[in-house]
């Protein structure tokens, strides 16, 4: 696959790209429903099928074949922190990632676009009810942009996605089912953006709902008997709280949603269960409304451990998170033979498995020195054994490189992908010599000061893996004389300390290796989630407001990307990130590793309409893009 730019040309003209497949052109009589949906509707608890979805409902093609209604979807988590698993289940934006990793159309069935890439006009589907059975509009998109985005007091800054250049679009509504964004330069990367999961933020907030805790809309009086109930400190507290992801889709009954399944009991209970929504908007080629499955049931668990001892013992019908990836992958397909389930690979689109990220934003000033210099970064490559990582964690199916794009990406560089990756102690301990690094009698190193020169490692206890390879680099660090702790930590605490900068150096996944102008926080300080520079990227992000100013090199290459996003000319663009490429080859901000082979999604021998092969990335928020709401369960 090559760097998203599929159909990108077809971004720059009129296009009129039709939802999916087609519109379902017979009667409404011909909608079906599931038998527990019928129920409520011969109680006169629902309306009709027909009336709950919109005269031309979006129809997905199955996999398979048509599926049949009912079942429970078994999966497992380990608390709220984890809720990003059922996250990826529930993915609607406007338009979105297809299974082949390409834009299509979704909750707006086309759009136009000019040829400067400066306004984009989105026609929504029509009909189209939230989960409550309110209709859902240009109305609520508008007020997502108006009275959340560009509100002030709710939002310190509109984020870099949808306000590339700093200035957010003007957003227009044209008609309850049409909506226009105009910018101020052209922004080639507004489709992807879109499609990505922050592409939720615009159709998660219904106005019919959340307007009772706005203050634009709700009287004084209304608002602070609200505040007391909920113990909020203000109505921006209370708003803040009661829109949230995190709240919207899985803590709350009462929030209304677009997605297929609905929260029935909210995290983090013992068991967290969502439900069908009864006003889901897509139906199958034979006008069965979706989704086929009934529930989906998370089990709280305390480690990753349990969650692949659930797997193997056929209690997960279909995951991937939680199960320690290619550590446990032999315990797998060792036991796939049981025939309580199979597993499906997914193919990764990080540079690297696992990288790590030394802190530039070091709090103590000598630390920040000795990280800040390249000669120290270059020695902490030069000193890891990638073979022998490769060997432990990965059974010797990856392949040792930097964090630099995929053979598969227009803007792959061979040598940046070999930068330094040569086992060479020698010449680690040689470029710390040349920094005043000194060694003593017993092969500890320390720094100018004369105190000793340590270093720590921060890694999510919850991956093993993770935590195997964390002690690997120990070892080889302290071969050179660094000397070198890992901390092995939950995943609250590990983000707390990473996008506080209060780490010396941090492991976690390459993301960006094909998708690179998409994700990349690894190829400079793009945000807080730059563990490399995290308070270079929350300045970055805030415009100067928040974090901390950087240097002029770093500056440059935030420059540049600015340039890239307003470029709609593909040439163009690779040659703008090619000078970014250079500049990582040359200074190496972070260290890759090692690029894992696939890591496998189990799925019971009960569960259908799977594809054979997936994608694995946070952007493509599988398994979001092939479609969970045609997945469908035998008995």
């Amino acid at each position: 696959m090559s760097e998203l730019r599929r159909g990108q040309a077809t971004v720059f003209l009129f296009v009129a790209i039709t939802v999916i497949l087609a519109w379902f052109a017979a009667g409404a009589s011909a909608y079906n429903e599931a038998p527990e949906l019928s129920e409520l509707v011969k109680a006169n608890k629902l309306p009709p099928v027909a009336e709950r979805l919109p005269q031309q409902p979006v129809v997905i093609k199955p996999v398979e074949k048509i599926g049949m209604y009912g079942g429970t979807w078994r999966r497992a988590y380990t608390g709220l922190s984890d809720l990003v698993g059922a996250r990826r289940i529930l993915y609607d934006p406007l338009v979105r990632w297809s299974p082949d990793y390409k834009v299509v159309g979704n909750l707006a069935h086309k759009w136009e676009a000019d040829p400067e890439g400066k306004v984009y006009t989105f026609h929504l589907v029509r009909g189209v009810k939230w989960s409550d059975g309110q209709p859902f509009t240009a109305d609520d998109i508008m007020f997502s942009i108006h009275d959340i985005f560009l509100n002030k007091e709710l939002t310190s800054s509109v984020p870099r996605w949808l306000a590339p250049t700093g200035d957010p679009p003007k957003v227009t509504k044209v008609d309850d089912y049409t909506v226009r964004f105009e910018f101020a330069k052209p922004y080639g990367l507004f489709l992807e953006q879109l499609a990505c999961p922050q592409g939720m933020e615009l159709v998660t907030k219904p106005k019919h709902y959340l307007k009772q805790f706005h203050k634009k809309y709700a009287s004084p009086e209304e608002l602070d008997a609200r505040m007391k109930k909920a113990n909020a400190s203000s109505w921006v507290k209370l708003f803040q709280d009661v829109s949230s992801l995190r709240h919207a889709m899985f803590t709350s009954t009462e929030y209304p949603s677009i997605c297929a399944w609905i929260v029935e009991v909210p995290a983090p209970a013992k068991r967290f269960v969502m439900r069908r929504n009864p006003f889901y908007w897509k139906v199958d080629p034979e006008g069965n409304q979706l989704p086929y499955i009934d529930k989906i049931v998370h089990d709280l668990q305390a480690e990753s451990q349990t969650i692949l001892l659930k797997a193997i013992a056929g209690e997960i019908d279909m995951q991937a998170r939680g199960l320690g990836g290619m550590q446990n992958s032999v315990l797998l397909v060792a036991t796939v033979g049981q025939g309580k389930y199979r597993l499906v690979p997914k193919t990764s689109t990080a540079s690297v498995g696992l990288l790590l990220a030394p802190n530039l934003n070091h709090s103590d000033p000598v630390m920040q020195k000795i990280i800040g210099d390249r000669r120290f970064r270059i020695a902490l490559s030069h000193a890891i054994n990638r073979q022998e990582i490769n060997k432990i964690v990965y059974r010797g199916k990856g392949t040792p490189r930097q964090a630099a794009p995929l053979k598969e990406s227009v803007f792959y560089s061979p040598t940046y992908e070999k930068a330094y990756i040569d086992y060479n102690p020698d010449k680690a301990k040689a470029l710390l010599d040349e920094m005043g690094l000194k060694s003593g009698p017993d092969g500890k190193r320390t720094r100018p000061d004369g105190k000793p020169l340590r270093l720590s490692i921060d890694v999510m206890v919850v991956i093993q893996s993770w935590v195997d390879t964390a002690e690997i680099l120990a070892s080889n660090l302290g071969g050179v004389g660094i000397e070198t702790e890992v901390k092995s930590e939950s995943r609250e605490l590990f983000w707390e300390r990473v996008k506080s900068a209060t780490h010396d150096a941090a492991l976690w996944p390459g993301d960006g290796g094909m998708e690179c102008l998409l994700e990349p926080r690894w190829y400079f300080p793009y945000s807080s989630e730059s563990f490399q520079a995290p308070r270079y990227g929350e300045w970055y992000q805030s415009e100067g407001a928040k974090g901390l100013e950087p240097p002029a090199d770093i500056k440059e290459l935030m420059k540049t990307y600015d340039q890239i996003v307003s470029t709609v000319s593909d040439e163009k663009k690779k040659e703008l990130f090619a000078k970014i490429i250079k500049a990582n080859e040359e200074n190496l901000w972070v260290i890759g590793l090692v690029h894992d082979p696939p890591d496998f999604y189990v799925v019971s021998t009960k569960m259908h309409n799977i594809p054979k092969r997936d994608f694995q990335s946070w952007i493509y928020p599988n398994p979001g893009p092939i479609h969970p709401e045609q997945f469908f369960m035998t008995k």
